[in-house]
């Protein structure tokens, strides 16, 4: 069943569509409508009256549901996204800090370069007031190849609250916010750090990193909407985990974070049952020991391994 993760809303006013200049990824750089992640328990209703007043100031009160938005092959793994759309009263919104808002024709909303590409496939039938659809985008390199329009699926359930992937409790310390949301991941913030600031990662390619995300339990931590924090679960959630890729960005050590992320995958795998987590460190053992209660191998005579 796909439950989408993000809100996507077009405030209309007077014939123009509200846009913002998106000042972090995904599509940094271009033009999109307002929204942003929904929070656990949240519905996606509740969630774009909410992130439509965080953005832009308006109270809305009643979104219209105009369609349902999933991709793959994208910088951010697969997931969802409601759209609604709903008319404001008066033209003056309030800042924020994820770009810069302006007003534009619908026409260009629908059609410029400078807004993300796949807007002007839906765009323009939501505004001509057609059914909710189910638009599906593939990507390849960064380039949209695929756009598939269909009916929604039978099982969508617009009003059903949000629960992120394997129950992994999102936490706010501050300006910090720590979670297991795939959805948020930034992979070539990850990308970067893993290939050009740590020792293991080098000479990894995009592809090997984004199938090993597809395929772990990952943790994410973010300031302002970017990532700057990372750790990877390769698990069977059962008896065995491996804790790899743990990185917080320099700007931002000393704060405690990396003690975070140790502590929520070890509370995330006590909580799931498994037994034996194993990691591998050249010179951090001290803060894995100290807040992962984690020990040197006991016999590690026994331990084999096989790299190719």
């Amino acid at each position: 069943m796909i439950q989408p993760g993000f809100t996507l809303c077009f405030l209309l006013y007077e014939g123009d569509v509200l846009m913002l200049h998106r000042r972090f990824p995904p599509n940094k750089g271009l033009w999109n409508g307002v929204g942003g992640h929904i929070e656990p328990g949240e519905t996606a209703r509740e969630a774009v009256i909410r992130e439509v007043k965080e953005e832009t100031g308006y109270e809305i009160t009643d979104p219209v549901f105009a369609g349902l938005l999933t991709w793959d092959g994208f910088e951010i793994p697969p997931g969802g996204i409601a759209i609604f759309t709903a008319n404001v009263p008066h033209p003056d919104f309030a800042s924020n800090h994820e770009g810069d808002l302006a007003w534009k024709p619908s026409d260009w909303a629908c059609s410029a370069p400078e807004v993300v590409d796949n807007i002007h496939v839906f765009l323009p039938r939501i505004l001509n007031v057609g059914p909710p659809q189910h638009y599906h985008f593939t990507y390849q390199d960064g380039v949209r190849i695929r756009d598939r329009i269909s009916a929604l699926p039978e099982e969508f359930d617009l009003e059903m609250p949000y629960q992120p992937e394997h129950g992994i409790v999102e936490m706010q310390r501050g300006e910090y916010l720590i979670s297991g949301d795939s959805e948020r991941l930034q992979n070539d913030i990850i990308e970067e750090f893993l290939t050009e600031q740590t020792y293991w990662g080098q000479g990894r390619s995009r592809a090997l990193i984004e199938r090993s995300i597809q395929n772990s339990i990952c943790l994410g931590i973010y300031h302002h909407g970017i990532q700057v924090g990372f750790a990877r679960l390769v698990t069977d959630q059962a008896t065995f985990a491996w804790l790899c890729d743990v990185f917080v960005d320099e700007a931002h050590r000393g704060q405690g974070l990396g003690k975070w992320l140790v502590e929520t995958a070890c509370d995330y795998v006590d909580k799931v049952g498994v037994s034996q987590v194993l990691l591998a460190t050249r010179d951090a053992q001290g803060l894995y020991q100290a807040y992962g209660d984690f020990e040197n191998l006991s016999n590690p005579e026994s331990y084999l391994t096989r790299i190719k």
